[in-house]
């Protein structure tokens, strides 16, 4: 959280959603307020900040923020969603406990499900209380990521990435079972019960998820002349589950889109250069859409790349409540899928809920881009143009000294395999190499690529 929200936070003072706590605080007594959020509509709890807002600060926040941490886990059932983070502000250290609003209640700590703070109180549920949240959970059971998918079995899931999984929750302990057991371990987060898999199992550790949820696909377009343009420099469809597609996308984004404006100035000699698009900012957008997108819908996540900027686009709208403009500022964090959503934090691919879109905002700040989310009742897209500092394409001197070998060879050849190519550039370089840079070429406009598989070869494009 950024030092300007916090004391805004803190200005606002206490209510149904914050709370403060002062002095050497339990993690017990932590995990109870922590159980009324999570019961109700979610909520923070700042240690270190008294009833009237005085601003006291926390001795060893760091040794506290660790010790809850790894204590909360197991005082709340079922598992559930939450952050610890320390903050300093004003020469003091704080301890902020975020905890969104749990879609599996009712949530339980010390024997007890406690519901909501009368006054300065956190108190248990009463039966009333207790029944509508019962009712919640059996609805909650109704949303598409608990919906269990007709003929598959753990058979049909990558058992060594759950194993991996579980072992990250045990160390982070999240949980305290056996790693080897995946039954057991799927069962605790939701993802396998009564024999039956769940589509969010499968979508993250499904060995070929597509087969039975087509929408899981991610599809990548360049598009070297923009969106009304016939054609296309790359089509590629990415099919795996969201663990793999979670590195695969990014490193495929670094190929298209890591080119960078090269300039000199009248003061330097020395060549400066500037990322087109910050690849954290990148990371980001891409695993909200895969968390936060409609699985229920029949679309695919669509990431185009053109000459004005990059798209990602995913299916559905916001959350209730939430506006295109709250995502650049401090907001409430409304996970659609909190089951995907977890696995994703135990994997640390989020570091907080509802944190990642201010980090985009933060990142492209740095090379003077603007993001720009769009929202209706079917679709959520991020923009990203490109930098006014970096909105010339890269020149053909700013490429490199093989890139630049294998333009002149394709102009005069007229079309070549990649094969050809590297044999042509000597054996110096590999083949992985010269296909790494055939792809960047390909995305930055200056070659094409035709065809398929082996067939496949590269021809020059013109560029004014």
């Amino acid at each position: 959280m950024k030092t300007a929200d916090f004391l805004k936070l803190l200005a606002a003072g206490e209510g149904e959603q914050v709370e403060f706590k002062l002095g050497a605080v339990s993690p017990a007594t932590v995990a109870k307020v922590a159980c009324a959020f999570l019961n109700c509509r979610g909520g923070r709890l700042i240690l270190g900040v008294g009833d009237k807002g005085e601003r006291i600060g926390v001795q060893n926040a760091e040794r506290i923020a660790s010790q809850l941490q790894t204590q909360l886990g197991s005082a709340i059932t079922p598992s559930a969603l939450w952050t610890v983070e320390r903050l300093e502000a004003e020469g003091k250290d704080f301890v902020i406990v975020d905890v969104p609003e749990g879609m599996d209640k009712p949530y339980v700590t010390g024997g007890a499900i406690y519901y909501s703070r009368k006054g300065e109180r956190v108190v248990p549920a009463t039966r009333d209380e207790i029944t509508r949240l019962i009712h919640k959970r059996s609805d909650a059971s109704q949303r598409w990521e608990r919906q269990f998918v007709a003929g598959a079995s753990l058979n049909d899931l990558e058992t060594s990435l759950i194993t991996e999984t579980a072992q990250m929750a045990v160390d982070a302990e999240r949980w305290h079972g056996n790693p080897k057991d995946s039954m057991d371990f799927l069962n605790s987060l939701g993802l396998f019960e009564n024999g039956g898999i769940t589509n969010a199992a499968l979508v993250l550790f499904g060995v070929r998820p597509t087969r039975w949820l087509p929408q899981a696909r991610v599809r990548l377009l360049v598009l070297p002349e923009g969106k009304g343009g016939n054609r296309h420099s790359l089509d590629r469809i990415f099919e795996k589950n969201l663990l793999h597609m979670a590195k695969q996308i990014p490193e495929a984004l670094a190929i298209y889109t890591g080119g960078v404006e090269s300039s000199f100035s009248n003061k330097s000699w020395q060549r400066s250069e500037r990322l087109l698009y910050p690849g954290t900012a990148l990371r980001e957008g891409v695993m909200n859409a895969l968390i936060h997108r409609d699985y229920a819908s029949s679309g695919t996540i669509t990431i185009s790349i053109q000459l004005n900027g990059l798209k990602i686009s995913n299916p559905g709208g916001l959350p209730e409540g939430l506006r295109p403009s709250d995502l650049k500022r401090d907001h409430a964090s409304v996970p659609r899928n909190p089951d995907i959503a977890h696995v994703c934090f135990l994997w640390k691919l989020i570091e907080k809920i509802g944190r990642g879109t201010q980090r985009i905002v933060e990142d492209c700040r740095k090379v003077k881009i603007n993001p720009k989310w769009e929202s209706s009742s079917l679709e959520t897209a991020l923009l990203f143009p490109v930098s006014t500092v970096a909105a010339k394409p890269v020149n053909f001197e700013a490429l490199s000294d093989d890139q630049r070998q294998i333009i002149n060879l394709l102009k005069s050849k007229g079309s070549l395999k990649a094969l050809e190519i590297a044999k042509l550039l000597g054996g110096e370089v590999t083949g992985r190499t010269v296909r790494n840079y055939l792809l960047a070429l390909v995305g930055g406009g200056w070659i094409t690529k035709r065809g398929q598989g082996p067939s496949t070869t590269y021809a020059p494009l013109e560029r004014e």
